[in-house]
């Protein structure tokens, strides 16, 4: 056995879930995330998961490994579907916690991604213990909601009133 993969999987299942599939170890997009040498192995492990499940299950479009040494995290660049535009994603164990001054960092994740003058849209993807994962989109500030889709909703007087309240 190599002595190599030996030292990586002992030193990265500190950090990762207990009975881990070891093919994880192997892939090449773990071991990209790895050598980008920015993040502790419980960080890695989450942008793993959350770029297969990107990927894989929710098929978004070219998904890119990106790092911030500043941050001490490896976070996600890609587009939802070919014609969106790009957004920034923010793996994290729910483990870590997230202060107001650590959000507002990672909303400037989304200014300085690739060119300072296009803003990308943010999210946080908050992995568990059991592999689920919930995408939150972060905004500086307040973001009125959509309309509702319902055509009777749109004639009640409450939504009017409501509106008109959120325009002020």
């Amino acid at each position: 056995m190599d002595t190599e993969r030996v030292g990586l999987s002992a030193e990265w299942n500190v950090g990762v879930r207990e009975g881990a599939e070891p093919w994880i170890l192997e892939h090449p997009r773990f071991k990209e995330m790895i050598s980008l040498d920015v993040a502790d192995s419980s960080q890695v492990y989450s942008a793993f998961l959350v770029y297969i499940d990107l990927l894989e299950v929710r098929n978004w479009h070219d998904l890119q490994i990106l790092g911030s040494s500043e941050l001490h995290l490896v976070y996600l660049l890609g587009q939802e579907k070919a014609d969106h535009k790009p957004q920034v994603i923010i793996p994290t164990p729910v483990t870590m916690s997230c202060s107001h001054e650590r959000i507002q960092q990672y909303l400037k994740l989304g200014h300085t991604a690739e060119d300072e003058n296009v803003s990308y849209s943010t999210l946080l993807g908050i992995v568990e213990s059991d592999s689920t994962i919930v995408y939150y989109k972060l905004t500086n500030g307040f973001v009125i909601p959509d309309p509702p889709d319902f055509a009777e909703d749109v004639d009640n007087k409450r939504w009017k009133k409501k509106k008109l309240r959120c325009l002020r």
